[in-house]
């Protein structure tokens, strides 16, 4: 509708009850959708399917209060940037620090850029394996180069006016929709035969932070049934636990989605009047659907793997786990030829490979499979319809966010053909994603990346803190009440501090390669949050 109409019917809505507005608002949300878009992706997936796989419904208070911690932060920024006449990358550079601004511009590329091809290898696994889709070994490139093409003309075709971008919204609006579907009728056919523990988890809705030490519960029997090894089964299953919650935290919302978000609201041609409006789409856009199809995945890998011996599960993630036990009664074990190291395996005692079977890691495949007694043949189109919807709607809004990322650091944003470079580079990687992820390639892909977006998340939560009290951004539009909203603002980003810390931190004892870049990133995070604080007070000391 025109800005007029829009802001007449913005008003209108302000008048009315907490209801009212929700009704209201709902059918102008546009923005939190999208950032929906991008955090149900991969590793959601592997997230959701994972705890539920170690921790079960014990862990269902985890990805709401991590994505929680995230909205609170996405709000801050939505307030500056509709608060502020300046673009986001122009505030930071101006008011904070120009090597903040550049920073969290190139991790938003490097992100963007890399971790797409993980959104084309997903989606191209579910076309072939779950849906059957061409099958040969010639289809990855084929169905890669489908993706790379129908996303490329969508968000062309979005840049073509207002009305040409309700498009994509409402493309965007039905992949997230039918994540939430698909896996929402995994969880209502297991309720209706009885498969779920109801008791279990309305309990596991409480946030139990024990876990951080120590096994769960459900645990208790069978680790015990290892005798002598039981120390060995309670440290790898607590150190599991506290890596998926820590990463739960730390990925609820990603660097790059703290820099999509206000470019999406800048391009709705949002201002200051649509404060309110912002808080709702994030809730109804972002909130709801991630907590539905995360939850439901949870609750679904939970009914079917959790503490069970007898669960789905493919014989190389069985193994990594049954490995890393005997490497570590007998650091020698490692070297030994695969047939030598068989032998070993089948000698364990039963109780050691039900643990095993336990804590194998599993794929979407593998739930697909499990849920077939339950859903019939249906349960690969299922799957492979969310999983599909997943991939597609992450890797467009990654192309999105280069768009406007390489069009702001060529200093024309708004240009179309800048914006579609920009969303191109995403795509040719992901283009190439049959080969790009996979083996050593991924490692050296993947590594410096995610050490990058680790290191500058809570680097870029602090600038928007920073900007939240800055005179010379906000002037007259500076929060009253800035103590309690700090005070939720720096709780929010210390999380994701503890939560970076900790991934860095593991990565540098991890030792090679790989260490040295996580020593590199424990060395810049301290480095940077001094740059931001330096560069907030000299700017707006007076």
């Amino acid at each position: 509708m025109p800005q007029e109409q829009e802001l007449e019917r913005i008003k209108e809505i302000q008048q009315r009850g907490f209801l009212g507005r929700l009704g209201g608002y709902a059918k102008m949300t546009g923005p939190g959708w999208v950032q929906a878009a991008v955090t149900l992706g991969g590793g959601s997936l592997v997230g959701a399917l994972y705890l539920g796989v170690i921790g079960g419904y014990q862990f269902m208070w985890l990805q709401p209060l991590a994505m929680l911690c995230g909205v609170i932060m996405l709000s801050a920024i939505s307030y500056v940037t509709l608060s502020s006449e300046d673009r986001p990358f122009v505030a930071v550079k101006k008011n904070i620090s120009p090597t903040l601004a550049w920073g969290w511009l190139i991790a938003t590329v490097v992100a963007n850029v890399v971790f797409c091809s993980a959104q084309f290898a997903l989606g191209t696994d579910a076309a072939q394996n779950n849906l059957g889709i061409i099958p040969n070994s010639p289809a990855p490139y084929l169905i890669t180069a489908v993706f790379a093409l129908g996303s490329l003309s969508l968000l062309w075709l979005s840049r073509q006016g207002s009305r040409a971008s309700k498009i994509i919204d409402n493309i965007l609006k039905g992949l997230v929709a039918t994540v939430v579907l698909a896996f929402m009728g995994v969880v209502v056919v297991l309720a209706a035969k009885g498969a779920i523990q109801w008791g279990a988890l309305v309990k596991g809705l409480i946030p139990d932070f024990s876990a951080l030490f120590k096994p769960t519960s459900t645990y208790a029997d069978a680790i015990a049934a290892t005798g002598e090894n039981a120390g060995f089964w309670t440290k790898y299953i607590a150190d599991n636990q506290r890596n998926v919650i820590i990463g739960a935290f730390g990925s609820a919302v990603g660097i790059n989605m703290t820099f999509l978000l206000p470019y999406s609201i800048k391009a709705k041609g949002w201002g200051r009047a649509h404060r309110e409006l912002s808080l709702f789409d994030l809730a109804l856009g972002l909130f709801v659907p991630f907590i539905l199809a995360t939850s439901f995945l949870v609750i679904a890998t939970s009914s079917q793997f959790h503490a069970k011996a007898d669960g789905v599960h493919s014989e190389m993630a069985y193994h990594n786990v049954i490995d890393q036990r005997l490497a570590d009664a007998n650091p020698a074990y490692a070297l030994l030829p695969i047939e030598e190291k068989q032998i070993i395996r089948d000698a364990l005692p039963q109780a050691e490979k039900d643990m095993g079977v336990m804590l194998a890691q599993r794929n979407a495949r593998d739930l697909a499979t499990s849920l077939v007694p339950f859903l019939g043949k249906n349960a690969q189109l299922i799957f492979g319809l969310g999983v599909l919807a997943m991939a597609l709607s992450t890797m467009i809004v990654h192309m999105m966010m280069n768009g406007y990322a390489i069009s702001e650091a060529l200093g024309r944003p708004g240009e179309k053909g800048i914006f579609m470079i920009g969303a191109a580079m995403p795509a040719l990687t992901g283009l190439l994603s049959p080969i790009l992820w996979s083996g050593q390639t991924k490692t050296a892909l993947v590594v410096p990346a995610a050490v990058i977006a680790t290191t500058l998340l809570p680097i870029a939560y602090l600038v928007f803190i920073l900007l939240m009290n800055s005179p010379r951004t906000l002037g007259k539009e500076l929060p009253k009440h800035r103590v309690p909203i700090n005070a939720v603002l720096i709780l929010a980003a210390g999380v994701a501090a503890f939560a970076s810390v900790w991934s860095l931190w593991g990565r540098a004892a991890a030792g090679g390669t790989t260490g040295m870049i996580g020593i590199a990133g424990l060395i810049a995070l301290p480095l940077l949050l001094l740059t931001g604080l330096v560069g907030f007070f000299r700017s707006n000391r007076a």
